[in-house]
């Protein structure tokens, strides 16, 4: 972490601390520990720096929401730690569970900013926005793919594949809140905020029978498919319940 720091921070030997008269607070989705992206180590939370944040003053005035960009491991040393239910973050989100963690002047926001550089980290944003297609929509989705890319930068991660592959999977993942069938990018919506998001592995019952049998829950996947009435329609189907082709 090289770059200047915010007046609300401020380092402290290898440390950054919480500089400001209120109280700093990260939003953790409940999802996030339920995927070991964050847990508990002793005293600390090791988690993936990917998450709301927001602040008060000393008279308790909140601040607007925005997103912690340091997608890579550290560890966080709150003071308290508030469970928040089936709440919307923002106006797009679903409801859903948060761990708050909550900030007082002179606690450490990043215990230590000497990281090792793991591909483990990498792992942990894939198997988080791919796999488990978990992305929380207060990231805009025009931004998603710089959380992907400063992971590689930060764990120096030279990837074998083009990152225009990373955006057709997030352009897929990332499906119109109105219509599930439909990719955000084709929803016509103007909100950047205003998609849902599905895992890798469910894609293939939004397309076509056909696809579904590359499932890793085909029975599901082809029932879905079969009964959609806006799949696409392939030759191989109709071989496939003996209709003529």
């Amino acid at each position: 972490m090289n770059e200047k720091l915010p007046p609300f921070l401020r380092r402290k030997d290898d440390a950054i601390l919480f500089n400001g008269d209120g109280e700093f607070f990260f939003y953790v989705p409940e999802k996030y520990f339920d995927l070991n992206i964050a847990k508990f180590e002793g005293e600390v939370i090791s988690v993936l720096g990917i998450m709301p944040y927001a602040m008060s003053d000393n008279k308790g005035k909140m601040s607007g929401l925005k997103m912690f960009n340091w997608p890579t491991r550290f560890s966080t040393r709150p003071f308290k730690i508030e469970k928040l239910k089936n709440v919307r973050i923002i106006k797009e989100s679903m409801p859903s569970d948060y761990r708050v963690l909550h900030y007082k002047k002179g606690d450490a926001i990043i215990t230590n900013i000497l990281l090792e550089q793991n591909v483990a980290n990498t792992e942990d944003i894939i198997r988080l926005f791919i796999l488990s297609g978990y992305i929380i929509n207060t990231i805009p989705y025009d931004e998603i793919q710089n959380y992907i890319i400063n992971n590689f930068k930060y764990n120096n991660i030279s990837c074998s594949i083009t990152l225009q592959l990373f955006g057709i999977l997030v352009s897929e993942i990332c499906r119109s809140t109105k219509d599930e069938s439909k990719p955000f990018r084709l929803s016509g919506s103007t909100s950047m905020h205003d998609y849902k998001t599905i895992s890798i592995t469910s894609i293939p019952r939004l397309i076509s029978a056909y696809s579904a049998i590359s499932s890793n829950n085909f029975t599901q996947a082809l029932a879905y498919a079969s009964i959609n009435k806006k799949h696409m329609d392939i030759p191989l189907e109709r071989v496939l319940t003996g209709e003529d082709v």
